[in-house]
């Protein structure tokens, strides 16, 4: 399984974890929310007639939109590389200004 795992391209390891965090995120705040039951709207979910369906619905797609939300954030946290060091000193011999000459017709 971990060699599996290890052979699957770096970026898609990236988001499938990113995604995995946001499903977990997602799944705290479904049970935040029917815990708190803000507006009864918990209690209109669990009486509803097909009482798993309406809860898994808004289970599914809170997950899936913090998915999204938590792998855009990673990605827009992952920063630059560093940029190239200057080359050392001293290597190329120092440039020195020519004067240019103009003419002025008249």
């Amino acid at each position: 399984m971990r060699r599996t795992w290890r052979r699957i391209p770096i970026a898609v390891r990236f988001f499938v974890i990113h995604a995995l965090v946001g499903f977990g995120l997602g799944t705290l705040l479904t049970a935040a929310l029917v815990w708190a039951d803000p507006g009864g709207a918990a209690t209109i979910i669990c009486r509803a007639p097909g009482h798993p369906g309406p809860l898994l619905l808004l289970w599914f797609f809170l997950s899936l939109t913090l998915g999204g939300v938590q792998s855009a954030a990673a990605v827009m946290l992952l920063g630059y590389p560093d940029p190239p060091k200057d080359p050392p000193r001293g290597t190329r011999a120092p440039v020195t200004p020519l004067p240019a000459q103009a003419s002025q017709r008249g």
